[in-house]
């Protein structure tokens, strides 16, 4: 006779967690991707398990267990361990035999909350190797906070660029420069920019034919963005964006509106 083998309960536990957090709505939360330290994307756990589950307490390795295997972020349980070790009042440590298990506290919230908060400035900070979790930052904590249509500079592109633009419904007018890019790669990026135009069009493209630009930077309605890479290069290398409010940096938003305008105006359509 054949036997069934039932998972441990432990292992069942674990699959039941990991359910949860595929399918819980976090609507009305921050984004977890708006968060690249131990400590944030810990906390986050904490706070989705406590208020949408019930689940007033997990371990590391828990933590760990979801950011890996739901939110696709390496990291383990010692990373989460230390982090938590040194949050302070921001969290509360029970201690169950040999594991630590923690709970987020009102000031945990309030870090976070803290961390993506409207301001005059943000710093976000993209770590080198991490194509995938810094597009999710720029796209899910940047890009998807910028309102009206947006004026983009970025004068070295690729296909990577237009994986991250599928996704804008805003209105874009896209400045770029062809001659940047390597000869034996231009006529591919060209096929495949008329297939991604003949899908959104709300995306305009534009070939600056000058030498005078090289800072990449995004217009919106409210907010500058500067980058310190070319969107296609964003986790090939340390690097970093800082979003600027246009109401307290009037000056240098008009200088570049101007600027864009000019460019574009002097621009062959793609």
């Amino acid at each position: 006779m054949s036997k069934t083998t039932s998972p441990s309960p432990s292992k069942t536990e674990e699959l039941l967690l990991l359910r949860k957090f595929r399918e819980v709505d976090t609507t009305g939360f921050p984004d977890f991707y708006c968060y690249n330290r131990p400590l944030g994307m810990a906390l986050w756990v904490l706070w989705i398990a406590k208020d949408k589950f019930g689940m007033k307490k997990l371990s590391a390795e828990q933590i760990a267990l979801v950011i890996r295997d739901v939110k696709e972020i390496s990291i383990d349980g010692k990373s989460i361990n230390k982090s938590l070790n040194r949050a302070g009042d921001k969290i509360h440590t029970y201690q169950i035999g040999n594991e630590a298990y923690f709970e987020i506290m009102k000031p945990g919230k309030e870090l976070l909350l803290s961390q993506i908060k409207e301001g005059s400035i943000e710093l976000f900070y993209f770590e080198p190797d991490k194509r995938y979790t810094n597009k999710k930052v720029l796209s899910k904590c940047i890009l998807d906070n910028l309102t009206g249509e947006l004026k983009i500079v970025d004068p070295y592109t690729s296909e990577r660029t237009l994986d991250l633009l599928r996704d804008f419904k805003n209105k874009v007018k896209f400045l770029t420069r062809t001659k940047n890019i390597k000869s034996y790669k231009l006529s591919r990026f060209l096929r495949g920019l008329q297939d991604f135009k003949s899908e959104y069009s709300n995306i305009e493209f534009k070939d600056y034919p000058h030498i005078d630009i090289h800072d990449r930077y995004i217009i919106s309605s409210k907010h500058l963005v500067i980058l310190g890479h070319s969107i296609k290069d964003l986790g090939a290398k340390e690097s970093f964006a800082v979003v600027l409010s246009k109401d307290t940096n009037k000056n240098i938003v008009e200088t570049l509106m101007k600027n864009f305008n000019r460019r574009w105006n002097s621009s062959y359509p793609l």
